[in-house]
């Protein structure tokens, strides 16, 4: 073969994104746990996101996002394959 490695993403790991009010990232933070499937994945991010005062999932970025309950704190929520 010519030397061309497909990689296969064996796990998926879930990144937290803090934003500032203009929506540039302030903190990156790997959630520290890998995750078999993306699935899983998901079910953790929905869990997490739950404990947030607003939250909700944008199908566009496919992410989901949370903000405290006064709104100082914006998170975003991504899966990353590993």
């Amino acid at each position: 073969s010519a030397g061309v490695a497909i990689v296969v993403a064996v796990a998926f790991q879930i990144v937290a994104l803090t934003l500032d009010a203009d929506d540039n990232v302030i903190e990156r933070r790997v959630v520290p746990r890998p995750y078999p499937t993306r699935e899983e994945a998901v079910t953790a991010i929905e869990c997490i996101v739950s404990t947030f005062g607003v939250a909700g999932y944008e199908p566009e970025g496919d992410f989901w996002w949370a903000t405290t309950g006064n709104g100082e704190t914006r998170v975003r929520f991504i899966i990353e394959g590993v």
